[in-house]
């Protein structure tokens, strides 16, 4: 079992072997992207963190100013975008005039659509020992 203390030790643990050369030369911030296999965004392990980062959407796509924290996390941000906002998210925050005070940002994600944002330098997929009870599981 693992002793995690904070969120960023969640997210290093499912991402920490990420390189983020890649990312860095697409990119002004490191980016980390995990993509769930088999649970659900309605599964019990998300449910205290599936709000993560939708409170920083809408200042994106607007180019408002929101004091952004050096890494951006997001939980199924898809949850909260039409399928033109998701084709379109990374180019809106890459274009972000807040964008230098950006480092870092973190995905999970289910979607294809932002995944397609993404080399596969940049992506892990996440699964779980006991993914074996989740429906689709082969």
């Amino acid at each position: 079992m693992n002793n995690f203390t904070n969120m960023e030790d969640i997210f290093d643990h499912m991402f920490g072997d990420i390189d983020y050369v890649d990312s860095m030369n697409i990119y002004p911030f490191k980016i980390r992207c995990g993509v769930i296999k088999y649970r659900p965004p309605r599964h019990e392990f998300f449910q205290w963190i599936k709000e993560m980062g939708a409170n920083y959407i809408d200042p994106i796509f607007k180019a408002e100013l929101f004091n952004p924290p050096e890494t951006l996390t997001f939980v199924f941000p898809e949850k909260y975008m039409s399928v033109h906002e998701e084709i379109e998210f990374m180019v809106f925050l890459k274009d972000h005039p807040e964008v230098d005070k950006i480092k870092q940002v973190d995905i999970l994600t289910k979607s294809a659509i932002l995944l397609s944002s993404f080399t596969s330098d940049m992506i892990r997929i996440i699964t779980w020992p006991d993914d074996k009870n989740c429906v689709g599981y082969r």
